[in-house]
């Protein structure tokens, strides 16, 4: 009996680990490797051919180009798609971001309402900070539950801060590049501890995001995308995690354009 448990945590093992030889390096293949380019459609899927997605996002532009709204759906009991949340974009005469809002179905009429928001702020026609709330129904009150702050060089995002409702620093993360690619991100806790820490890698058109044990090489997950002619991200996957977690945290996720 010890035998075959053994047997079939070896084979799971096995399973959650790539077999793929390792042909990845620090160094960015591509001219691009862009996770914003305008979709259409954001799949969220449990296997790799994605026949049956169990949710999904759909985006819609203003005339343009830029994003005017975000339907949210989610697979129900029956196994159709309902949309569940929506988001609305708002922008200033310059054309940046400003404003997002996020509707839910509230209460036994189906209302939409807000459920919570985000405000952006710029400082010399750069992004430096954002403001998140909640908006609660009972009492209506528009909560503060924190902030970020944005952190540019050249162009390139370096940093960002994350700050509690009490304006107390959460977490910190400093992303490091190569070739004008994001190569690495390295996260902070609040007594400047490192918390996580990523490595990226590319192969041609495929980036692999690995997670590893904090001041250490030991690896916990990987995430490969992968990239259209283009450049543009095509799908995502999860191709290695913790053995403990490896079956419960698979997944792909599939872009269309």
């Amino acid at each position: 009996m010890k035998n075959l448990i053994l047997f079939f945590f070896l084979l799971a093992l096995t399973a959650c680990q790539s077999t793929e030889p390792d042909s990845f390096s620090i160094d960015p293949h591509l001219n691009a490797y862009t996770d914003d380019a305008p979709l259409s459609r954001k799949l969220f899927c449990n296997s790799i051919n994605c026949e049956n997605p169990y949710s999904q996002e759909v985006y819609t532009y203003h005339p343009d180009g830029k994003m005017s709204r975000v339907d949210q759906f989610a697979q129900t009991a029956s196994g159709k798609l309902d949309l569940v949340s929506y988001s609305d974009y708002a922008y200033n005469p310059a054309g940046q971001l400003v404003g997002k809002i996020r509707y839910h179905k509230y209460g036994s009429g189906a209302q939409w309402i807000a459920y919570d928001e985000s405000e952006y702020i710029y400082t010399n026609g750069v992004l430096s900070l954002e403001r998140n709330y909640f908006h609660q129904q009972s009492p209506k009150q528009r909560i503060l539950t924190g902030h970020i702050e944005y952190e540019f060089k050249d162009g390139q995002k370096t940093g960002q801060r994350w700050y509690d409702a009490q304006q107390k620093l959460s977490y910190r993360v400093v992303y490091s590049y190569r070739n004008n690619t994001v190569i690495g991100e390295t996260w902070f806790g609040i007594t400047d501890n490192q918390i996580r820490r990523f490595e990226h890698r590319f192969a041609g058109n495929r980036r692999q995001i690995s997670e590893y044990v904090p001041n250490t090489d030991e690896q916990i997950s990987m995430v490969e995308k992968t990239y259209d002619a283009q450049g543009r991200l095509s799908s995502e996957e999860t191709k290695v995690i913790n053995p403990l977690l490896c079956l419960m945290q698979a997944g792909v996720t599939r872009y269309v354009y």
